[in-house]
């Protein structure tokens, strides 16, 4: 099973920021891992994750890095 299965699979409805938040905390990527890898700051990755950014093309980049483009 994947990474990718196993939130998915999630009992509880996630958000878009927890997906993300999720997705990040199961590969084990920090915060700053994600923010250089999509030339994001630490703050708009956290913005997303928490669900007061709701900028598609940072939530789009953010979740192509994480390998879950195709869920969200």
């Amino acid at each position: 099973m994947n990474m990718v299965s196993k939130i998915v699979k999630s009992p509880v409805a996630l958000s878009v920021g927890g997906l993300l938040a999720e997705a990040r905390a199961a590969r084990g990527y920090s915060l700053d891992d994600v923010a250089e890898t999509t030339g994001l700051t630490v703050a708009e990755v956290t913005a997303l994750e928490n669900d007061t950014d709701f900028d598609t093309s940072r939530i789009r980049r953010t979740a192509a890095a994480l390998g879950i483009l195709d869920k969200i």
